[in-house]
């Protein structure tokens, strides 16, 4: 990115009016206190909200739910009872029997979840049933009056039991259990009735809550309306139908049940048969409703021994609901970049807090609320930021179409009519993208259609991009030195790729950090001859400081291939063509009249057929150089046998011996200069003949190596061997390179040798290997050559069966 975009920004910032930076603060102020209000508002609105509250504590409630307490022992009102003691509702003396039998016992409480709101019919039933109470302490239920606006007594607002039973009971409470939203009991109200005159729920009682003069206290008048339900507490479940130990009715009437197993418990007495009423709807897994016993069952326990889950006060419920959408706001406001991971981690947290606070501590806490308010938050703060991002695009959109034209758009902004002004920002965008667009794809063509190899690297020499002649002049390389397929050489490293060919060690590149274009810029050669030179120049700089190169490789071939046969046809003319006249007039000059003159023609004649060869080797020279090939479909075992033809004198008078082993010469064909192309191969032979010793032997080999699948891939082998002299290392590579090493006063050579291995019997400059190699080039080809002193040499000539002059 560029550094000068980041200070444009900085600066744009800078110059906010005072006024825009208010107003963004005071809507920070607005969000925190009303976001956390509109919240509150939802949750105490029945609605989906606490919906989604239920569902998460239907979830964990059976996570923390304890085991039934063997304190609390239900005495049944089953079917079997119904059975036994005749149909509901018994008479009172019934009840009254049930005390009596369990009064032995001793047991720690009863509840007697009977509505004794009405006298018996039968005559001393209500008398019988007080007497009982009076052995044992006894609570009973009370039910919520809710046909008049008072109720006289102790209990206003309530239908209390018949005061002869209220006179004989330990306790009097309300038995309300209240139903959720969706017909489910999941809320006890410990407390309840006209204001300031709440009735303890009747468990409570039995549990030890409530004070003497709370109970004792003189009834008040009741508003209409001002029914209150205090000290909330959501209940625990210990599991389904059955899970607190249950005995029949009518098994205890009888005495069946032993009096260990009453001792010391707290007796509920209830309706559990169907059809009796009194079922609940409650939370259990599984479980559409439970007796209204066992509910009691299950509050008592909870009461008894502190399990049941307790309701937050409203402050801290508040604090629970306001503190994260608190905390979103700060992450928002100081750390956009990575607000949506804190918001969704804070948000996992508050949902794990709420999980872990049941069967931890017992508390309940609603996550839907601060949860939803994150969300909320983070919508609205996403809603205004993309609002003003909108503002800034409709800004920035009209700047940028208003630009002038740049040097890449100048002929096509001469070609387009002038255009109208932009009529929203959505046009002014569209034009200037096509603008950019137009301006990439040519920069991109021009890159790619640049003759010289163009690369852009970073500062570490790492390369970014690249045109096609750089890939042209890479693959090679990749293929041959870094055994790599070809491919584009993006992400490579430049100074270690370039280290690869020899031209600079790659060790210690990475040390010279900025610096390393200096390092680089010589000469290199790949490994089919070609030569380039390596030019950098820095452009543009990152935030971090670093500098991109444009790296620039034009190729050299020609022109060091062109300083080459200058340096040639210097020594041409400076020595082979200059020495055989020389000779000539030394020899004339050295005539005596009385030698024979048969020995001078004889000399005569041969410096002047060194001469002729000379020329001759020149010309093929030249003529190899030229744009004169005459190209058309060549059968290369024609060529092969032509060039053995023309050689065959020659190696008759040498006594060398040529063998020939030509494989499918017909069907190995290319597109070639036949005649050219035979030379190269005549020069080949004469220069292993030249150096054959008498009865020596040279062997010519064709063949072909098909393709990977295109025909374009299958090229042809020629190879020439003869078991001569041989020549150094150093004298091969020169000879392959079109290098010569400086040669001593005594050294002589001639035809494609270009150093000597020894006096040999003619002389010359090595035009002939000069030719082979431009022809070879000029074909798509290339040669290799293996040799040692005193073993003999071969050449390997490599062509495509389908090549074209390039």
């Amino acid at each position: 990115m560029d550094p000068r975009n980041s200070m444009q920004r900085s600066s744009d910032r800078e110059r906010l009016p005072t006024r825009t930076r208010a107003r963004a603060m005071v809507a920070r102020l607005l969000i925190a206190l009303l976001l956390p209000a509109a919240m509150l508002w939802l949750v105490d609105r029945p609605g989906w909200l606490q919906m989604l509250d239920t569902m998460v504590y239907d979830s964990v409630l059976p996570l923390a739910a304890p085991p039934p307490s063997p304190d609390i022992l239900i005495i049944a009102i089953d079917e079997r009872s119904l059975r036994e003691l005749g149909r509901w509702p018994w008479r009172r003396e019934t009840y009254a029997r049930l005390l009596e039998q369990l009064a032995p016992a001793a047991p720690r409480a009863v509840l007697l979840n009977l509505f004794l709101t009405e006298p018996s019919p039968d005559a001393g039933d209500d008398e019988q049933l007080a007497r009982a109470m009076d052995r044992l302490p006894v609570y009973l239920p009370m039910l919520r009056d809710s046909g008049t606006a008072s109720s006289p007594g102790r209990w206003p607002g309530f239908l209390p039991p018949l005061p002869v039973f209220a006179a004989h009971a330990r306790g009097v409470g309300h038995a309300e259990l209240a139903l959720d939203g969706d017909g489910v009991s999941r809320t006890l109200y410990l407390r309840e009735g006209p204001a300031g005159r709440g009735q303890y729920y009747v468990g409570a009682l039995m549990a030890g809550y409530g004070s003497a003069a709370e109970l004792e206290a003189e009834p008040a008048a009741i508003a209409p309306g001002a029914w209150k339900h205090e000290q909330p507490v959501r209940m625990f479940f210990a599991g389904a139908r059955g899970s607190y130990r249950t005995v029949s009715y009518a098994s205890v009437l009888r005495g069946e049940v032993p009096a260990a197993l009453l001792q010391g418990k707290l007796l509920l007495v209830g309706a559990t048969a169907h059809g009796l009423g009194g079922q609940v709807p409650t939370p259990n897994a599984g479980v559409a409703a439970l007796p209204g016993i066992e509910v009691h069952a299950n509050l008592i326990d909870g009461l008894l021994h502190g399990r049941n889950v307790r309701m937050p006060a409203p402050l801290a419920y508040a604090a629970w609901t306001t503190l994260p959408i608190w905390l979103v706001l700060l992450l928002l406001v100081h750390a956009r970049r990575h607000a949506l991971v804190f918001i969704s981690g804070l948000a996992l947290s508050w949902l794990l807090l709420c999980v872990l606070a049941m069967p931890l501590l017992h508390w309940w806490l609603p996550p839907a609320a601060p949860i939803l308010g994150m969300l909320a938050l983070y919508l609205l703060w996403s809603w205004r930021r993309l609002e003003s991002q909108f503002v800034y695009f409709r800004q920035r959109a009209r700047t940028l179409d208003s630009l002038p034209a740049s040097a890449f758009q100048a002929l096509a902004a001469l070609a387009l009519p002038m255009q109208a002004p932009p009529a929203n920002p959505q046009q002014a965008l569209d034009r200037a993208i096509a603008r950019i667009g137009r301006m990439q794809t040519l920069m991109d063509e021009a890159l790619q259609i640049m003759p010289a190899a163009v690369l852009i690297c970073d500062d570490t020499g790492c390369i970014g991009s690249s045109n096609a002649a750089a890939q042209r002049l890479l693959d090679e390389t990749l293929r041959a030195t870094m055994h790599a397929p070809a491919r584009p050489p993006h992400g490579m490293h430049l100074p270690t790729l370039l280290g690869s060919l020899g031209g600079v060690a790659s060790e210690g590149i990475e040390a010279v950090g900025a610096h390393w274009s200096e390092d680089l810029r010589r000469e290199y050669r790949t490994s089919d001859g070609r030569i380039f030179q390596l030019e950098a120049e820095a452009f543009g700089t990152t935030e971090a400081g670093d500098r991109n190169w444009i790296v620039v490789l034009p190729e050299m071939t020609a022109e060091r291939e062109a300083q080459n046969q200058r340096e040639e046809w210097r020594r041409l003319l400076s020595h082979d063509l200059r020495s055989p006249q020389m000779t000539i007039l030394s020899l004339l000059s050295m005539h005596r009249p009385t030698e024979s003159i048969d020995v001078l023609l004889h000399a005569v004649r041969r410096e002047a057929e060194r001469t002729v060869s000379l020329a001759e080797g020149f010309m093929d020279f030249v003529e190899a150089g030229s744009d004169d090939y005459s190209m058309e479909d060549t059968h290369l075992g024609t060529v092969l046998l032509d060039a053995r033809d023309q050689v065959w004198p020659y190696a008759r008078a040498s006594q060398v011996q040529i063998e020939t082993r030509i494989s499918d010469a017909d069907e190995l064909a290319m597109h070639a200069d036949g005649v050219l192309l035979t030379r190269a191969i005549v020069n080949l032979l004469n220069n292993a003949i030249r150096h054959s010793a008498a009865g020596g032997r040279i062997t010519l080999c064709l063949a072909a190596e098909p393709g990977a699948g295109a025909e374009e891939d299958a090229r042809a082998f020629i190879a020439v061997s003869d078991d001569g002299e041989g020549m150094s290392h150093a004298q091969l590579n020169g000879l392959l390179n079109g290098t010569r090493p400086p040669r001593s006063n005594d050294e002589v050579t001639h035809g494609l040798a270009d150093e000597p291995h020894a006096p040999i019997r003619r002389r010359g400059m090595g035009l002939g290997f000069a030719v082979v190699r431009t022809v070879l080039r000029r074909h798509g080809g290339h040669i290799e050559a293996a040799s040692a002193a005193g073993a003999g040499t071969t050449f390997w000539i490599s062509l495509p069966l389908r090549g074209s002059l390039p």
